[in-house]
């Protein structure tokens, strides 16, 4: 369940923390959201139009208390209602100190409600069922997303926002390679994905067709001087990134990623290509 009204915005998922969802996953202190969270959460961020609002999410997971019930009719309106009020008087009335300073912080965060009708929020439940808890580079991938919105929050962290569209950005271009593979191409490499990039979005939208060593070869060069503060390029002061570049990755990744999860276009992408064949004419 996802609630959100002018008094506090909250999630309600079956969850398991990573440390028990896989214990042989690789150690962190730096666990953010779980598994499921990232699903459901990703699955409505996935929902923005080609051209409207963009959905900005940064929760905030210091609070995130535990229902004691194995199983609940979140499609109640009675429950939601049950909960979303207990949540409220948490954020009023911390019960625990421990709580307090984060119930704090959510409640001093303000927030911008959108219309619904500006997202494709239809497509959600196809989403959510076509994102696997198992596939962690898609899970790494999509959360890196969501947390470039957080940090592109602040002015001061947009190099760091980039760097995460950046991880984003190799997310997509492995889960394009194991793509191909199963399509038979033997040894894929970043001209195939390229090349893949092409044939399934570019060319749609008309644009002429280049030659491409690499995927998305416009921010190869940059993706090193960033990551790499001395490199066969130099030695870089600071990131050589232009705003536009975080702006440009944010818009194109969650299409390609959309697409990568369910195997077609999304419905504004096919309306975007019936506009310009259109205009052709």
């Amino acid at each position: 369940m996802y609630w959100a009204d002018e008094d506090v915005v909250f999630m309600v998922t079956s969850a398991t923390p990573w440390r028990v969802f896989d214990e042989e996953a690789p150690y962190t202190e730096m666990d953010w959201l779980m598994p499921e969270e990232i699903r459901f959460l990703a699955s409505i961020f996935l929902c923005q139009k080609r051209d409207d609002a963009k959905l900005c999410f940064y929760p905030l997971h210091h609070f995130a208390p535990k229902i004691a019930r194995k199983s609940l009719k979140l499609e109640s309106e009675k429950i939601a209602t049950q909960l979303k009020e207990t949540i409220a008087h948490n954020l009023r009335y911390p019960d625990q100190p421990y709580y307090a300073s984060a119930l704090e912080e959510c409640a001093k965060l303000r927030y911008t409600l959108l219309d619904p009708d500006s997202f494709k929020l239809a497509s959600q439940q196809e989403y959510w069922t076509n994102i696997s808890t198992k596939d962690y580079v898609l899970l790494r991938g999509l959360s890196a997303l969501l947390k470039s919105d957080m940090l592109s929050c602040y002015y001061e962290f947009y190099e760091e926002g980039t760097i995460q569209t950046f991880i984003a950005l190799d997310a997509s271009f492995q889960l394009i390679l194991r793509r191909l593979r199963k399509e038979g191409i033997r040894n894929p490499n970043a001209k195939t994905a390229a090349k893949w990039l092409y044939e399934h979005f570019d060319k749609h939208l008309g644009f002429e067709r280049q030659i491409m060593e690499r995927y998305f070869e416009e921010f190869y060069d940059q993706r090193v001087m960033t990551l790499h503060p001395a490199s066969r390029f130099g030695d870089s002061p600071y990131a050589p990134l232009a705003i536009d570049d975080f702006y440009h990755l944010r818009s194109s990744l969650p299409e390609i990623f959309a697409y990568l999860i369910t195997g077609s276009h999304s419905v504004d992408f096919l309306e975007e290509v019936e506009r310009r064949k259109s205009r052709k004419w």
